[in-house]
């Protein structure tokens, strides 16, 4: 990231970066009282861009909640993530969301479908990201479980030429 002071200086622990996934949560007050309506990104930092969300308007996510239900949400939300969520601001959501589904873009990957349905949460973004997506100057496509590895590899060979990304592919019994 190239620095802005109002981004927490924060040493990552690169072993335990889960394949460049980085989940983010966005929560505003609703216009009604105790309510919170809530948004998340989970996003592929090194390859695949934005790859699946949750938000008010998305089926697969809560519409709405309790403020007081909050907590236990992020809780759960961040659950498979060996430390605590650090908080920051959405200049940062916006340079990470965007950005990677910038960069995704260029590898010739369009963001999660759900997009349209939760890009309003995040508010206006002006590009370029102030962050370097990849791995080491290049994409890594680590497989997920609903992926296409030989879908999503042919693109990658298409536009950046094979030899020019690395990936971690799961195996198969």
């Amino acid at each position: 990231m190239a620095g802005h002071p109002e981004w927490p200086d924060v040493e990552f622990d690169r072993s335990k970066l889960h394949g460049g996934l980085a989940s983010v949560l966005v929560a505003r007050e609703d216009r009604r009282r105790h309510r919170v309506e809530v948004c998340g990104y989970l996003v592929d930092t090194h390859c695949l861009g934005l790859k699946n969300t949750v938000g008010p308007k998305n089926t697969v996510g809560p519409k709405t909640m309790a403020t007081g239900a909050l907590d236990a949400f992020v809780a759960d939300y961040f659950a498979a993530h060996d430390g605590p969520p650090l908080p920051v601001g959405l200049d940062l959501v916006q340079h990470l969301v965007f950005g990677a589904i910038e960069y995704a873009r260029g590898l010739g990957f369009e963001p999660h479908r759900d997009l349209d349905l939760v890009v309003d949460h995040l508010g206006e973004w002006s590009p370029p990201s102030a962050i370097t997506f990849g791995f080491h100057g290049q994409p890594l496509y680590c497989q997920g479980p609903r992926d296409s590895a030989t879908a999503i590899m042919a693109t990658l060979n298409r536009t950046v030429g094979q030899g020019n990304y690395h990936y971690v592919l799961q195996a198969r019994g």
